[in-house]
């Protein structure tokens, strides 16, 4: 990247809610008004992705809420139990890191059927030896995540759909590492938001707020910032 690609410019600036959230999957809440949009580009390329895709953040003492709305035309997911492998189709994403530390975070991920994935990651990838493994402890379940999605016209079907959104929230006693918990203004954890989109299993297309420019998410040094702010 070149040297805009700089903490300043991948800092997500996340704000305290000013009155309760109601999650609705459609982000048509107006307390996401005072959340900040972030666009997602090509995960490879760092250019602009054939879809548009957002994503917002907001947080009160108890969540961190995480919405996401995804141009799509062809809306759709097989997967219906937990902790399936929905990234292998369709899915959002939100890779956490509250402590700072490179080799552990959170990969928390929703498909537009509302299955979630959630594992705590441990990853012994560096920029000078990005393949490495890393392996996904599936035991970590959030037990008070809740969530919800909506679409704008009918899944499973090619050109059935126009887009479809999702909103969670992931609550924080339940997270690891960070030094407040819920966190103060100016602290700042790292993060990255992700989008696969499908048109066929084994076909994704990989969209990211800060771009890992390869293949995979799992690349944490290039995770961007979330600072949380009142």
């Amino acid at each position: 990247m070149k040297s805009s690609d700089s903490q300043e410019r991948f800092t997500a600036v996340c704000h305290r809610l000013r009155n309760p959230l109601l999650l609705r999957g459609d982000v048509s809440d107006p307390s996401w008004h005072q959340a900040i949009p972030l666009e997602l580009v090509d995960a490879i390329t760092g250019q602009p992705g054939r879809y548009t895709t957002t994503a917002r953040t907001l947080y009160d003492d108890r969540y961190l809420y995480v919405s996401f709305v995804c141009e799509d035309r062809y809306v759709w997911g097989t997967h219906s139990q937990r902790d399936a492998a929905i990234y292998d189709e369709e899915c959002v994403e939100i890779f956490l890191n509250p402590c700072g530390c490179g080799h552990q975070y959170f990969e928390i991920n929703v498909s537009p059927k509302n299955v979630l994935f959630d594992a705590c990651i441990l990853n012994q990838r560096t920029e000078r030896n990005p393949h490495a493994p890393f392996a996904g402890l599936h035991g970590w379940d959030l037990q008070d995540f809740k969530s919800a999605v909506a679409i704008q016209g009918v899944p499973d079907i090619p050109d059935g759909a126009t887009a479809w959104s999702a909103e969670y929230a992931i609550p924080f006693k339940e997270l690891y590492g960070a030094v407040n918990l819920p966190p103060k203004p100016g602290d700042l954890w790292r993060i990255n938001f992700f989008r696969i989109d499908a048109l066929k299993p084994g076909a994704p297309e990989l969209y990211a707020w800060r771009p890992p420019l390869a293949d995979t998410f799992h690349l944490p040094w290039r995770f961007g910032w979330l600072r949380f702010a009142d």
